[in-house]
């Protein structure tokens, strides 16, 4: 089941790359779906939410579940 997750600090196709790139960082072979003017991201495939989550975080981009 994918696991939704809303980003309110994502608001541009920088944002998309960082918060890409921080979730690739922790979860490489996670499907990355990113609807940026929703700002929201799906994930798919196993992905440890609490890694993505801790990720993004780091990265400046608080996630909470949608």
């Amino acid at each position: 089941m994918p696991t939704i997750l809303k980003l309110d600090a994502m608001h541009c196709q920088s944002c998309v790359r960082r918060v890409t790139a921080a979730i690739r960082s922790v979860a490489p072979d996670a499907r990355i779906d990113i609807d940026l003017p929703a700002r929201r991201v799906t994930l798919a495939d196993g992905a440890d939410l609490a890694a993505v989550a801790a990720a993004l975080e780091t990265a400046g981009y608080p996630a909470v579940r949608d």
